[in-house]
């Protein structure tokens, strides 16, 4: 992200876009934080080169209610230039809605692959929990993907719930959960005015230390109230007791805060529903 006077400044959101409800969703999201933050909004659509593949097969089928279709490459050719106006629709009748400015792009690939790369040109990627499955109960694959290999900053969320107050974050004292700090303050800005910080300490001294410092960062942020809390340690474990009863608060998150690694951090996100604003 672009450093402005020691803090972090959102000029680019990238929202990866397919015609899933939770692809709207984060579509919805990410116009009301580009509305917010003044930042440009870029939608992204990719053509599954993989799917191309397979349709030079002869046993290639689209399945529907009552029969098997054949399909071949020059139908989803079709289809995907379909997808890509109905998305551009879409996005641009959104961001005009909210005077945001407003870019489209089609590319071809591997989905997985050109998202990840495309995470690299954005300040902020925002992406729904789900695909395009009928299996809702787990996160979709591209978005598992994202978690363990993305880059920079990922907000993951779900159909249903939107960026309500007061929005949550962990600080451990790091520089990583600091620049989350920075994110969480824009956030609550966008959502209420309203920031509930938590801190991860074994004792009263270490959350007074770190309580301290955040107040020190927080000296700026007049227009947020902020109220700290102790998180019961190790961070994984106390968090998923707190989001079950605070379920529908956005909680912005550095990796570090669970140790970074991607087997906790998939743990975590896959057992709740709150949004997710996954800072690296």
């Amino acid at each position: 992200m672009s450093p402005k006077q020691g803090k972090m400044v959102i000029r680019r959101i990238l929202v990866p876009l397919d015609e899933s409800r939770h692809s709207r969703a984060a579509l919805e999201a990410a116009t009301v934080l580009a509305a917010a933050l003044k930042a440009e909004l870029c939608g992204l659509f990719v053509e599954d080169s993989d799917l191309l593949a397979v349709s030079q097969y002869p046993f290639f089928r689209e399945v529907c209610t009552y029969d098997a279709q054949p399909l071949r490459a020059v139908d989803l050719e079709r289809d995907f230039r379909l997808q890509a106006e109905r998305l551009r629709r879409m996005i641009g009748a959104l961001a005009d809605s909210h005077e945001v400015i407003w870019t489209f792009e089609v590319r071809r690939g591997g989905v997985r692959t050109v998202i990840v790369e495309q995470t690299g040109t954005a300040d902020l990627t925002v992406i729904g929990r789900f695909g395009r499955t009928l299996l809702r109960s787990t996160m979709g694959s591209t978005v598992r993907h994202l978690i363990t290999h993305g880059r920079g900053t990922t907000l993951i969320l779900q159909e249903g719930l939107r960026l309500i107050s007061p929005v949550m974050a962990v600080y451990t004292g790091s520089d990583l959960s600091a620049r989350a700090l920075d994110i969480a303050v824009h956030l609550a800005r966008a959502s209420g005015g309203l920031l509930e910080v938590l801190i991860p300490s074994g004792t009263r001294d270490v959350f007074q230390e770190k309580k301290k410092e955040v107040d020190g960062r927080m000296s700026d942020a007049k227009d947020v109230s902020v109220i700290c809390h102790p998180l019961r340690t190790p961070a994984l474990r106390g968090l998923m007791q707190l989001l079950q009863s605070k379920y529908r608060q956005p909680l912005v998150l550095p990796v570090d805060a669970v140790d970074g690694k991607p087997g906790e951090l998939l743990l975590l996100i896959d057992r709740i529903t709150n949004p997710v604003l996954l800072v690296r």
